[in-house]
């Protein structure tokens, strides 16, 4: 997935003041690793998933090798960006065949987000 264009706001400056820079490459990297964090934490929304589901995108072999990839976000120098932890429950789950079979069914997802608004209560 190619991240979206747009504009990624330039580095802070310096502790001495000056400005920093970065380079095409650094800029290109900042945007994707935004774009990943972003993607990776909507799978923490159980209608999100539906929604991947209706369109058919969970059933695309580029999706599932996709899945694979992000399993990245478990190691410390990553996880530790994560707001939403929730969203790699759904990242192991949503690589399962019978997981995501469940997703079409709207009783199942509504299950899903109560059990996630009771969590948030008690949490």
């Amino acid at each position: 997935m190619e991240p979206p264009p747009g504009p990624v706001l330039p580095p802070p400056p310096l502790p001495d003041g000056t400005p920093a820079t970065r380079t095409p490459e650094q800029t290109e990297n900042l945007r994707r690793f935004q774009c990943e964090l972003e993607f990776v934490q909507c799978l923490a929304n159980p209608m999100y998933l539906h929604e991947l589901f209706m369109q058919g995108i969970l059933e695309q072999e580029e999706m599932l090798n996709y899945f694979k990839y992000l399993e990245y976000w478990r190691a410390p120098e990553y996880v530790r960006f994560i707001v939403y932890p929730t969203c790699l429950v759904y990242l192991t789950l949503v690589q399962q065949e019978l997981f995501r079979s469940r997703l079409g069914d709207p009783t199942f997802v509504q299950d899903l987000v109560r059990q996630g608004q009771k969590h948030h209560e008690t949490w």
